[in-house]
């Protein structure tokens, strides 16, 4: 691995994409009523809870910038959210 992957990128985060894709995949096989949309905006705001409200993982990648990764599962969820909402 590069080392400015690893500088920037940790396990946790591989971790968080296979988390928010496990759900995507899921309600899509079980054939959910629910709009892809509404399960990215479920997803990635419980991923965005998750690393404001885990002290431990945020401990453990204290030197990758945590709030980074808040802002962007929050990112994510505010885009699926206006989509969600037109």
């Amino acid at each position: 691995m590069p080392d400015w992957v690893s500088r920037y990128l940790g396990l946790d985060d591989l971790w968080s994409v296979l988390g928010f894709a496990l759900v995507f995949g899921v309600s899509r096989l079980v054939g959910s009523p629910m709009p892809p949309e509404t399960v990215s905006l479920l997803a990635s705001g419980m991923l965005a809870i998750y690393w404001f409200a885990s002290e431990g993982l945020r401990a453990r990648n204290a030197e990758r910038h945590p709030n980074l990764r808040v802002a962007f599962w929050a990112i994510i969820a505010v885009a699926s959210g206006v989509l969600v909402a037109r």
